[in-house]
């Protein structure tokens, strides 16, 4: 898109991208779906997806003043075009969305139960996508220190009493679990579609031993909410990341472009 101002720029190494063909993409019933991005392939699908985008997110990308971020958003943008388009059976560019009252991409046409959630942190994007539920997913990069000074002044009004007890209990290697507690509960309250602007400290993550390692469950209020796959996942060392889906027994699949 060099004509209108949305070319790659001063871009890190390029890995190879190779996007799934449309017609192949399904997604069952029941089933979660989570797509990686590495920054890596950034530029790759700025190029390749750029054309995807609407003039209001165009103009949103040039707003950003480094072309890093701008590339990021044109190349996460165009990737959710591309995955809706092959789900949905339509063109990518002919997707239509509006924003929600907590400022996240709804889809307006075509009108699909299909539900989606996108996080990104320096080095990596994820996509989720699943039908006819709520789904959020979050995604963040490890820091370099073990070690949080004043967790529980940082998690003031963010954890419930039960994480900030266990934040306490995992010194010193509390930063490990604070970003744990942190994606979990940023993945759950996307789903419910509130984000930070609920009271997320009436919410309380914790393993869920039962169904096994990186499955995890929450509660509102002391009451269990039932009916959700809550899992951690693996998306490499230097990140940790989460996923809750309103589906008691949902089946998981992880691709890479």
């Amino acid at each position: 898109m060099q004509q209108d101002g949305l070319a790659t720029r001063g871009a890190r190494a390029a890995a190879p991208l190779v996007l799934p063909q449309p017609e192949r993409l399904a997604l069952p019933d029941g089933a979660v779906q989570v797509w990686e991005l590495a920054d890596t392939q950034v530029n790759p699908a700025c190029t390749r997806l750029a054309h995807t985008l609407a003039p209001d997110e165009r103009a949103r990308a040039l707003a950003f003043r480094h072309a890093r971020h701008c590339n990021g958003y044109v190349a996460r943008r165009g990737l959710l075009r591309w995955l809706l388009g092959g789900y949905l059976h339509c063109r990518p560019e002919a997707l239509r969305f509006t924003i929600s009252a907590f400022g996240k991409p709804v889809l307006q046409w075509p009108q699909a139960r299909l539900a989606f959630s996108v996080s990104h942190t320096d080095g990596l994007a994820l996509l989720a996508f699943a039908r006819a539920c709520c789904l959020g997913v979050d995604v963040e990069r490890r820091a370099g220190g073990e070690n949080i000074a004043g967790v529980p002044e940082f998690g003031r009004g963010i954890f419930s009493p039960q994480e900030a007890q266990r934040l306490a209990r995992a010194r010193p290697a509390s930063a490990d679990a604070l970003l744990s507690i942190w994606t979990r509960k940023e993945a759950l309250l996307k789903a419910l579609g509130m984000g930070l602007s609920a009271d997320p400290s009436a919410y309380t993550t914790e393993d869920d031993w039962q169904r096994g390692a990186g499955h995890w469950r929450a509660s509102r209020d002391g009451t269990a909410m039932s009916g959700w796959s809550c899992l951690d996942l693996d998306a490499g060392a230097e990140f940790r990341a989460a996923l809750a889906v309103a589906l008691p027994d949902a089946s998981l699949t992880w691709h890479r472009c």
